[in-house]
């Protein structure tokens, strides 16, 4: 073996041993995350929708259990709790049964935009407002599939695997088997692997059969996912930085688009290919067959930090250039994000790691972000769409 493999593969052991070194301190004494989350009375009626007063007759009622109590009386709810309050009092934040998952793939080509910091946040995000979600991880960097506390070496001798599902050489088509729990008990991923780069090979052989081949190939994750469509509310795509055949089925698959963009020129400048090469693909899917229509684009401009005069004007341009597909709310540059991520934990279920103002200051720009994106998401579904009810009232007046 040469001298450039071992290194490598020294480098990657050394890397490895790392990893498990940090995660045996954030997560001891288990070996997996385990969400330590708590609410208060006043937070869990407001992730459920109610008044603490409300709650507190519905248990007086014996509609609801008493939350639990600590020693020095502090009463307190675990996300298993919010789950049984919804169900108790009839409360459905998403869709109808009926109903598809609106599939939202979190796309740009460049690099060090936030994507998969992105998608775990709004994972966590609509897992705390009662939300049921799936995250697929198409990237074989394998960023988001970390932070879910999955290690995609352990993965290499599974044959349940997105890449194998992908793969066309593959008999294994059960794309349910490849979703796996996670710590949170309403989101579960299929998790990224090492043979997902194999799958771009194998799917980037099917242009010499061409037609029906091709046609196969850019559908896959489609397939799959329309086998599970109506068991989530979300489904959250996290895609590769390139656009070969697994960027084509992320593609094919998404019925929304939520584009990270940096308030730096460098990026800015390079979302404007990537714009004009995601039209030129879904040209390319229509052209084999496979029709792309998303219920929404919309812009998120991400790590912004207002204090800097050059982020400020690029962000005063990206409000100029993108309009009404650029939401009204920056993800704020933050050292918690930074820190969470560093412990594999998003902010949502870490504890602040400077002034607790400073922690909720971020949480609350989040939740600002994340609340525009799924107001978009409510409109894909009749049952919640504000827009369709509107229309549908003004309709039955006039009538």
């Amino acid at each position: 073996m040469s001298y450039t493999v071992n290194t490598l593969r020294n480098m990657t052991r050394s890397c490895e041993m790392m990893r498990d070194r940090v995660k045996a301190v954030v997560f001891k004494p288990d070996e997996r995350k385990v969400l330590d989350i708590t609410f208060g009375p006043t937070a869990a009626a407001e992730l459920v929708g109610r008044t603490p007063e409300a709650l507190a007759k519905a248990e007086k009622e014996g509609r609801l259990a008493p939350p639990k109590q600590l020693n020095n009386g502090r009463r307190y709810y675990t996300l298993e709790d919010l789950t049984h309050i919804r169900k108790a009092l009839n409360i459905h934040p998403g869709k109808l049964a009926h109903e598809n998952a609106v599939v939202v793939a979190v796309q740009n080509f460049k690099g060090g935009v936030g994507k998969s910091t992105i998608t775990k946040h709004f994972a966590d995000f609509l897992a705390l407002n009662g939300y049921s979600v799936l995250v697929i991880d198409c990237d074989p960097q394998a960023s988001t599939t970390t932070m879910f506390d999955i290690q995609p070496e352990a993965l290499i001798d599974e044959e349940e695997t997105l890449g194998n599902f992908l793969s066309p050489r593959s008999t294994f088509d059960d794309f349910r088997k490849a979703i796996r729990e996670t710590a949170w008990p309403t989101i579960k991923i299929v998790p990224s692997s090492l043979g997902l780069q194999d799958a771009e090979w194998d799917l980037t052989a099917t242009l010499t059969e061409g037609g029906q081949a091709v046609r196969e190939g850019l559908q896959r994750l489609r397939i799959g996912i329309d086998s599970i469509i109506k068991d989530f509310d979300v489904v959250l795509l996290d895609p590769p930085p390139a656009m070969g055949f697994l960027g084509l089925n992320v593609m094919a698959a998404a019925t929304g688009m939520l584009i990270p963009v940096p308030a730096r020129q460098l990026d800015y400048l390079s979302t404007i290919h990537f714009m004009d090469t995601i039209a030129e693909n879904i040209e390319i899917l229509e052209d084999h067959g496979t029709p792309v229509d998303y219920g929404f684009i919309r812009v998120v401009c991400s790590a912004y930090t207002p204090s800097k005069p050059g982020e400020a004007d690029m962000w005063k341009m990206m409000k100029a250039t993108y309009a009404n597909f650029l939401l009204n709310q920056p993800i704020l540059a933050s050292e918690e994000i930074k820190n969470a991520t560093q412990a594999f934990r998003s902010i949502y279920e870490s504890k602040p790691s400077a002034a607790h103002a400073t922690y909720q200051r971020c949480r609350d720009n989040l939740n600002a972000v994340f609340g525009e994106v799924l107001n978009e998401i409510h409109e894909q579904w009749p049952s919640k769409s504000i827009s369709r009810r509107s229309s549908d009232t003004a309709g039955s007046v006039a009538a």
